[in-house]
């Protein structure tokens, strides 16, 4: 535990969430192991607090232009307006799209939630053109 430790301090080595789950790993093993006594206590890990990214009007644009197809630019409309993860609109079916609220229904999304995102009128239009090409339930982005 110290060795992990002492790598942490000085040389940013190994990752938080590598070190923590060594920790945990050991605090398993001992546990089963019927070592009590070796107890290992998991020194507290600061992590730093960063800005998110956030691109300018003008960067949004030119990313969403850059796909020459239109399922392409929608994923990434989907992903970035909507603040999608990639399981979340892998799993986009046409029964969660309420276009007439402008609204997407995330089912199960992170954390097993259910939650509602807002859609702009441009990924209303792009959704409903590809939808007319399908005739599927499930819409495949």
């Amino acid at each position: 535990m110290d060795y992990l430790h002492l790598l942490k301090s000085q040389h940013r080595t190994p990752s938080d969430s590598f070190f923590k789950h060594t920790v945990y790993g050991l605090r398993y093993a001992y546990r089963i192991s019927g070592m009590k006594a070796m107890r290992v206590i998991l020194p507290s890990i600061e992590r730093p607090h960063k800005l998110p990214l956030v691109l300018s009007r003008s960067e949004v644009k030119q990313l969403l232009k850059t796909p020459k197809l239109l399922k392409h630019r929608l994923v990434l409309a989907m992903l970035y307006g909507c603040g999608l993860r990639c399981f979340e609109l892998r799993s986009l079916q046409l029964k969660d799209l309420d276009f007439d609220r402008k609204m997407f229904h995330i089912r199960q999304g992170k954390g097993r939630k259910d939650r509602y995102v807002p859609l702009s009128q441009m990924q209303i239009r792009g959704l409903k053109k590809i939808y007319h090409c399908r005739s599927a339930n499930h819409l495949v982005l």
